[in-house]
């Protein structure tokens, strides 16, 4: 489902809930230490406590979230150490996903990627982090979805749904490449020629040169964290 799907009606409100609150983790909507508080999302969604009780739960057994209290979640403080697990293990799945796609995926396929990188490029040079942040997120997700593996891709949703909330310090970064030599380009080449190779390499480049960077600016963004929260206790996340 999108953000703007709605969530009312139906007998499935707690999993549209865990759903919505899925997506906007892995689009950076919530920073890391940022408190979830059960009764403001749920007049924010117009549902009941109950189904944002549940969805909120579902997504501390994920490790997405930690419990505070049974009115309230948080976004955990990672440390270095599990973001460099993480993305490990993005580039891992990934890059396996890109090279399954650039077997099957056709003409439109590259196409959209094509169309949603244009967007990602055209928000981070006017300036609109967060459109940045959710068309990156999209050609992600679309990537590997082009694999037609979704046991992996879910894998790599709940990958995204610890990384995510620090992604928002990309929009605040200087330019990593020039536009023209985004990996994202590159991939798109493997998945026009079939080349999975390429393909492949190419997003676990995407991969590696952004927790590079993300991990340089994690002891300034874990501060933050901890002055958004009122200092918080304990380690980051091991």
């Amino acid at each position: 489902m999108d953000a703007e799907a709605p969530l009312t009606g139906g007998d499935r409100v707690a999993a549209r809930v865990h759903e919505w609150l899925r997506l906007q983790l892995m689009r950076s909507r919530f920073r890391p230490g940022e408190k979830l508080k059960l009764r403001t999302l749920a007049e924010e969604l117009g549902v009941s406590p109950t189904p944002v009780r549940e969805a909120l739960g579902r997504l501390v057994s994920e490790g997405a979230l930690e419990q505070v209290d049974h009115r309230s979640a948080r976004v955990p403080v990672l440390s270095d150490e599990r973001l460099r697990e993480v993305c490990e293990l993005r580039s891992d799945l990934e890059g396996k996903a890109a090279a399954r796609a650039a077997e099957l995926a056709g003409p439109a396929d590259a196409d959209r990627l094509a169309a949603i990188h244009g967007r990602m490029s055209a928000a981070r040079v006017e300036g609109r982090g967060t459109e940045m942040l959710v068309e990156n997120e999209r050609f992600h997700m679309e990537l590997c979805a082009l694999a037609r593996m979704p046991v992996l891709l879910r894998l790599v949703e709940g990958l995204w749904l610890q990384c995510g909330p620090l992604n928002a310090a990309l929009s605040r970064m200087r330019f990593l490449h020039r536009p023209e030599e985004h990996p994202h380009n590159e991939v798109i080449r493997g998945i026009r020629r079939g080349d999975g190779a390429l393909a492949r390499l190419a997003i676990q480049r995407d991969i590696t040169v952004y927790a590079d960077a993300l991990i340089r600016q994690l002891p300034e963004i874990n501060v933050a964290a901890r002055i958004q929260d009122g200092g918080l206790t304990g380690k980051p996340h091991p």
